[in-house]
């Protein structure tokens, strides 16, 4: 039986990779990134990973070949999106863009069998990836790429990411599996402030962003049909973590953050799925508490700062803890993160929905299992 040699790229604390692990004809090659803190984190949980800190913009396809130790199969990597993203600069001329095009490079160069990338919505709208699906036909790639939504693949998180997998054409048509989750319960409605089932209000449900909508015109959005199993909701994620002693909770990092008394006192004052209106000019979400019987919206690298996005916790008055987050993200409890926990917020933020890996290693393992 063939084994299938892995590499990614942009790979934080690795968490396309991650749902690749229980295939047994998968093996870890090689994780790259410029950031030695994703890497120290990492290897501390997995210490024989072999993961090298790089500028990819400065590394030839040939030497990560090398570090791989030969012909990679499956080529795997996230970007950078912020300079495409709807809560970032949404700048063409974002230099962090032109990672696209490194990683087209890498493709184009190293040849793998398949290739998966991830990054924001809004990136299927620009010029960036019209060049890139016109260099992927032109090396004889076939290819498919939707928007995903993590709720829709099994997490409490209604995450929506522009997903892509490409395959050789003498391998087959890539095809990213329809929703495995969506059921018939209902959910708290962060809009509308009442319980709907997705029948009933799919997008307010979903928090759908703009961008999807956006980007839906020039890629699939796979929303429909739904899946039968139900979407967990916030309590299913983190609610036994409140049983905590305070020694597990330090082991976990469910620590609370330090808030003033007056942004305490302020979101005190704010009911379960409710938010703030007190200022002006804020994002939808912001200043926003999380409800149990709802579900979460896209945690981001400033999850910790209230006024960042819905990320109070639904009883307590804080916000959700670094181990909440990671529970929202598909992070596993034994997964350990080293202090300080502000720079571990940041892994987790970038960090790739498990619901959304899961998705992209289905549609590999449906070309090459």
């Amino acid at each position: 039986m063939a084994r299938y040699r892995v590499v990614e790229l942009y790979a934080g604390i690795a968490r396309t990779w991650e749902a690749f692990r229980s295939w047994r004809r998968a093996d870890l090659s090689l994780l790259v990134d410029h950031d030695e803190y994703a890497r120290l984190t990492y290897v501390i949980n997995h210490v024989s990973a072999p993961y090298c800190v790089l500028d990819l913009k400065r590394t030839s396809p040939s030497r990560i070949e090398a570090l791989a130790g030969g012909k990679i199969d499956i080529l795997l990597g996230c970007p950078p999106c912020q300079g495409f993203s709807d809560t970032g600069t949404r700048n063409p001329d974002d230099i962090r863009n032109a990672h696209i095009a490194v990683f087209s490079r890498f493709i184009s160069e190293l040849k793998p069998r398949v290739f998966v990338m991830e990054n924001v919505p809004l990136l299927a709208t620009s010029n960036r990836f019209a060049s890139l699906t016109r260099k992927l036909e032109s090396l004889g790639y076939l290819w498919d790429a939707a928007i995903l939504n993590g709720a829709l693949y099994g997490s409490c998180q209604t995450r929506q990411r522009l997903v892509m997998v490409g395959a050789r054409r003498s391998i087959g048509q890539p095809r990213l599996p329809l929703p495995t989750h969506g059921g018939s319960r209902k959910y708290f409605s962060y809009s509308r402030q009442e319980f709907l089932t997705l029948r009933e209000g799919d997008a307010d449900i979903l928090g759908e962003a703009p961008a999807t909508g956006q980007a839906s015109f020039a890629v699939p959005y796979l929303r429909t049909p739904p899946g039968r199993r139900p979407i967990p909701n916030i309590w299913e994620t983190i609610g036994d973590l409140q049983g905590c002693s305070k020694e597990e909770a330090y082991k976990l990092s469910h620590v609370p953050w330090k808030h003033t008394g007056a942004m305490t006192r302020r979101m005190s004052g704010v009911k379960e799925g409710k938010r703030w209106r007190g200022g002006r000019n804020h994002y939808s979400q912001s200043y926003g508490r999380l409800h149990r019987q709802g579900l979460s919206r896209t945690l981001t690298c400033s999850f910790p700062n209230p006024g960042s996005g819905r990320f109070w916790h639904p009883t307590e008055d804080r916000s959700i803890t670094l181990r909440e987050a990671a529970r929202i993200q598909g992070i596993e409890d034994e997964f350990y993160f080293v202090p300080p926990f502000s720079w571990a917020a940041s892994l987790v933020g970038n960090a790739l929905d498990i619901g959304i890996a899961r998705a992209a290693e289905a549609a590999v393992r449906n070309l090459l299992d």
